[in-house]
């Protein structure tokens, strides 16, 4: 079985790593070999997908595609090999898709996050989100696009007699990067993301650290970049909060930027992260705490389902109201109790670290190709 893997330059091309990362499982247990192409050209797409001799396309373009230029090709696309089956890949932020108009010609439409009530697709939010939709009510963000409150950029409606099509992907933790991190080679992102001197610079440090016996020296930790509209003033609000607690606590919250390396390590000396909110409930940043040790506080997720699946409330993270007013409260808990802290995180580093060593996203494609009637 062949595929062919027309992904888009970016995240979408970040997103689809996994056909490469597991193509020796993928040939070895479904018997399916792949090649990727990469580019934004919906024309050049339509070009590689005519000559293509295989069964399957999996196709990722820029989130920012024209709705109606997609629906265009893949109407095209259908038409010219309806033979083919044919796999759209959402990569976007946010459970909602402005792209849902493409569902009668595609076989599965796989988006990195799902709302947990489907009901919530017959509904429309304000910013094309039930979070951002909160936080607008409560006074927290404007409705209005000056606020990046977009209300019918990010959604379009769910074709009831389509919806079987739609199915859960997988999110940025299956980036080459986050892979590797899960496998136990942070290094080796460093040395590919930062500076050589800046690796250096906190490796030295990382070594003082271990030589006077420092772990977890900062309390709680919190980088933020800020980005515009609702979600900063989301995130510029959860840091001013944490930095009520820098006289008694160690306390790093900020959105000065530091190197990646020095990020690793401030994360590894961290017992508590907070997360908040980027443009969607998700960040890489959740799942590399998990990985170092910290213990990740959150705004609740329990509204969305993704893959990887490990944020389990109580369990491998603390969920967190979506006004953020409880977190001073969760975070003085959880100082104050080591054991509790230590115990949710080591679940959540065993939950985080398992699903890579188990290679569960093989048994997830493998499922996506059984929906297609590819594989048994």
């Amino acid at each position: 079985m062949q595929a062919l893997i027309l992904s888009n330059t970016g995240f979408g091309h970040g997103s689809l790593y996994p056909f490469i990362h597991y193509r020796e499982d993928l040939e070895s247990r479904f018997g399916l070999t792949s090649q990727e192409i990469v580019g934004d050209s919906l024309q050049q797409k339509l070009i590689d997908a005519r000559a293509f001799g295989g069964e399957l396309i999996v196709i990722s373009v820029p989130w920012d595609t024209d709705r109606h230029k997609l629906a265009d090709f893949y109407r095209e696309l259908r038409r010219d090999r309806p033979e083919l089956k044919l796999v759209h890949f959402d990569y976007a932020d946010g459970n909602q898709s402005p792209h849902f108009g493409i569902l009668p010609f595609v076989d599965l439409y796989l988006k990195q996050y799902l709302n947990t009530d489907w009901g919530d697709y017959r509904r429309r939010f304000l910013g094309g989100s039930k979070f951002i939709e909160y936080l607008v009510g409560i006074g927290m963000a404007e409705d209005s696009i000056l606020s990046e409150v977009w209300t019918d950029l990010f959604q379009s409606e769910l074709p009831a007699e389509h919806e079987h099509k739609l199915m859960l992907g997988w999110n940025f933790g299956l980036w080459k990067r986050m892979i590797y991190v899960a496998e136990g080679k942070p290094d080796m992102v460093l040395l590919g993301k930062d500076k050589p001197q800046n690796f250096a610079v906190a490796k030295a440090k990382s070594a003082v650290d271990a030589l006077r016996g420092r772990t977890k020296t900062i309390d709680i930790y919190c980088r933020a970049t800020l980005y515009k509209g609702w979600t900063r003033k989301h995130r510029e609000s959860t840091i001013a909060t944490l930095n009520q607690l820098a006289e008694r606590r160690a306390v790093v919250s900020s959105t000065a930027k530091v190197s990646f390396s020095e990020y690793y390590r401030e994360m590894a000396q961290a017992r508590i992260f907070v997360s908040p909110s980027g443009w969607c409930e998700y960040t890489p940043k959740d799942y590399e705490a998990m990985y170092f040790g910290a213990l990740l506080l959150k705004p609740a997720l329990e509204h969305i389902k993704t893959e990887p699946d490990v944020c389990f409330p109580g369990e491998t993270y603390v969920p967190l109201k979506w006004d953020m007013s409880d977190l001073l409260e969760q975070c003085e808990r959880y100082l104050d109790d080591e054991p509790e802290r230590r115990r949710i995180a080591d679940n959540a580093r065993e939950a985080y670290v398992s699903y890579y060593r188990e290679r569960r996203l093989v048994d997830h494609i493998g499922n996506i190709l059984a929906r297609l009637g590819l594989a048994g």
